[in-house]
């Protein structure tokens, strides 16, 4: 059985590693808290997905159009400044490169730790109902389907409703959940947007679990956070170091964001921070996409933009589902030298990536941060709490370019391939 679950996600190619004795992988890394980079101090205290990425995941519209905001501290867009020493640290002009080089080389070649290690206390009762109040993007499909494989892993009864594009749909949902009277519900969108449909299913003794919420979601009914504010910090940080150490001073940098999503701003901000402290003369601006448009015209969107701001040469996406047709659109409209870099892949993006189209992802392995999740509520129903490393938002990525995409693209990137077999030794339900 798990093998035919395993099946939904595991490509033939896909890359695994592993910091255990025993299993195929990478050597061990560096674990949170302990690490340093470039000779600056830890700024992670946490491993991080969209998804992901299973967080990029849309549920109201908001207007977009041109850019939102500006910010070069030289006051120019050019961001034409030569690169300083790169053997320097704090440069007060140009890109400290090194530093940023030292930052990504630990989600370069191999996957981060895998997030769980400590097994549950005991094997959890068959049948526990579990609910996923699903959104429409694709990451909110992806993440339905690794959910409920989770789910069927592990014993349980799995049960998809539809959440909708708005927020009375959400709160039709989750008055649909209560009256299901389940033992877990999922939830990967601003809890606000529920009203006060996750605190009546928290009152009524149902474990609420989010995954990638950026802001305190105990106010709204929600029992357990799944990667939090730390990871989308530490993610938005890595995006700049990318494209620092891939562009230098003379990095142009446009963001693209997704101001429905709350995880969405902190990382931009993250994002637009680090580039100042690291790289002062590169040019960085924002501009926010309509979550709605992915897949249909967000690709114009951003090409028109790129169009009205010719010095742009780094595209920068929250979400790298908002670049889904962006190649074939800017090829149409005669852009070339621009490079692309974004948080969450999808299948198509990564098949992009191989073919060259787009430049590189910062993935995020969504079916291991699913499955995790489910374990976390797992250990909630047995009267427990989550591990300290669910607790700390700990989940495996990788930085992907064209050299990595070795695996089947239609399978979505898996940093272990192996997971379905670690967690059915963690849950008991080996063998």
């Amino acid at each position: 059985m798990l093998a035919k679950i395993g099946d939904l996600w595991g490509g033939s190619g896909a890359r695994g590693g592993s910091n255990e004795p025993g299993l195929a992988g990478p050597p061990a890394r560096p674990q949170r808290g302990t690490r340093t980079t470039g000779g600056r101090s830890n700024r992670r205290t946490a491993w991080k997905v969209a998804a992901a990425c299973v967080s990029a995941a849309a549920l109201v519209s908001v207007a977009a159009c041109s850019s939102s905001s500006s910010s070069s501290p030289s006051g120019s867009s050019s961001g034409s400044s030569a690169p300083a020493d790169a053997g320097s640290s704090g440069a007060a002009q140009g890109a400290n490169v090194a530093a940023a080089q030292a930052a990504i080389a630990p989600y370069e070649g191999h996957p981060s730790a895998f997030p769980v290690t400590d097994a549950l206390p005991e094997k959890l009762p068959a049948g526990k109902k579990f609910v996923f109040l699903q959104c429409g993007t694709p990451f909110c499909a992806l993440a339905g389907m690794s959910l409920q494989a989770a789910v069927g892993a592990i014993g349980g009864k799995f049960i998809k409703l539809d959440a909708g594009t708005t927020a009375s749909s959400a709160q039709a949902a989750a008055s649909s959940a209560l009256a299901l009277k389940p033992d877990v519900v999922f939830m990967t969108v601003d809890p606000s947007l529920f009203g006060d449909g996750l605190k009546e299913l928290s009152t009524a003794g149902v474990k609420v679990v989010s995954i990638s919420i950026a802001k305190d979601a105990t106010p709204y009914g929600v029992t357990f956070n799944y990667i939090g504010a730390s990871e989308v910090d530490n993610d938005g940080k890595l995006l700049a170091d990318w494209v620092i150490a891939h562009n230098g001073a003379k990095a142009n940098a446009v963001f693209y964001g997704l101001p429905t999503f709350d995880f969405s701003n902190p990382l931009q901000q993250a994002f637009v921070n680090e580039m100042k402290k690291e790289c002062p003369s590169c040019a960085v601006r924002t501009v926010p996409i309509d979550a709605s448009t992915i897949g249909t015209t967000a690709p114009s969107t951003v090409v028109a933009d790129l169009q009205a701001h010719p010095a742009t040469n780094v595209a920068v996406f929250v979400s790298l589902q908002i670049a889904q047709g962006l190649p074939a659109a800017m090829k149409a409209a005669g852009l070339t030298g621009i490079t692309t870099v974004g948080r969450g892949p999808t299948p198509g993006n990564l098949q992009d990536i191989k073919t060259g189209a787009l430049t590189a992802a910062l993935a995020i392995d969504a079916p291991v941060s699913t499955w995790t999740a489910v374990d976390s509520a797992a250990r909630l129903l047995e009267g427990g709490q989550p591990t300290a490393s669910e607790k700390a938002g700990d989940l495996d990525e990788q930085f992907l370019a064209q050299k990595d995409i070795t695996f089947n693209t239609t399978d979505g990137w898996i940093g272990y391939p192996d997971f379905t077999q670690r967690y059915a030794t963690l849950w008991h339900t080996a063998g």
